[in-house]
C-alpha cells in the first residue's frame, strides 16, 4: 500500500465535500479565468487546465482551509485560481517584469461593461464611439497602480463582494470597501485628466 499523503483530505467524506465545493464554484471560476486570459495566448494557455491545477492546489490545502474561522469557499478558490493563472502566465511569457502587472487586462468591452461605462445593446451607429471608449478604458486602467487595478477588476469585473475581496487580499471588509472606493476615485480623476470634456 502506498504511503498516504497527509496534505490530502484524510477521509472519503472530506474528499466528497471538497468535490461538491469545487463543482459548485467551477462555472464561475472558469468564467473568471476565460475573461482574464490574453487571447494571444489561447493556443498555449487553457482555462480548463489552469482550473484543474487550481483544484489540485485546493485539494492539497483543504485541511488548512477547514481550520480557518469564517471561511468563505469562493474567495479561497478564487485566490488559488488567480495565483495559478499568474503562474501560468509567467511560465508562458518568461517575463522578468512584475508578474501581476504582466497579466493582461480583460477584454476592453468587458471592462467597459463591468465598470459601468457603457450599457449592453449599443446600436451599430455607435460602434466607432465604443471603439474609442475601449481604447480609453485600457489606457486609464494601465495607468492605475497594480493594487488599484486589481481591486477594481475583482469588484467590477469578477463581481466579488467586499467581504470576498477582503478575504482574497487578507484585509477586513471595511478596508476592502475603502480601497475599492479610493481606486474608483483615482480612476475617475485619471479619466477627467486624460479626457477632459470639451
Amino acid at each position: 500500500m502506498p504511503p498516504s499523503d497527509s496534505s490530502l483530505p484524510s477521509s472519503v467524506a472530506e474528499l466528497a465535500a471538497l468535490g461538491r465545493l469545487l463543482e459548485e464554484h467551477r462555472p464561475r471560476l472558469l468564467a473568471m479565468l476565460r475573461r482574464r486570459l490574453d487571447p494571444k495566448l489561447n493556443p498555449r494557455l487553457d482555462a480548463e487546465e489552469i482550473l484543474s491545477e487550481a483544484f489540485l492546489q485546493a485539494r492539497r490545502r483543504w485541511e488548512g482551509f477547514q481550520t480557518v474561522p469564517g471561511r468563505q469557499p469562493y474567495a479561497w478558490l478564487y485566490r488559488i485560481a488567480l495565483d495559478c493563472l499568474i503562474e501560468a502566465w509567467r511560465r508562458e511569457t518568461r517575463s522578468p517584469r512584475d508578474v501581476r502587472r504582466a497579466v493582461p487586462l480583460p477584454d476592453a468591452t468587458s471592462l467597459q461593461l463591468g465598470l459601468g461605462l457603457v450599457h449592453p445593446g449599443t446600436s451599430p451607429s455607435e460602434a466607432l464611439a465604443r471603439d474609442e471608449l475601449r481604447q480609453r478604458v485600457q489606457l486609464v486602467m494601465r495607468q492605475l497602480s497594480d493594487g488599484d487595478r486589481e481591486i477594481l477588476l475583482m469588484r467590477h469585473f469578477d463581481e466579488l463582494s467586499y467581504v470576498d475581496i477582503g478575504l482574497v487580499l487578507g484585509i477586513p471588509e471595511n478596508s476592502a470597501t475603502k480601497r475599492c472606493h479610493r481606486a474608483l476615485g483615482r480612476l475617475s480623476d485619471l479619466w477627467i485628466k486624460l479626457f477632459p470634456e470639451k
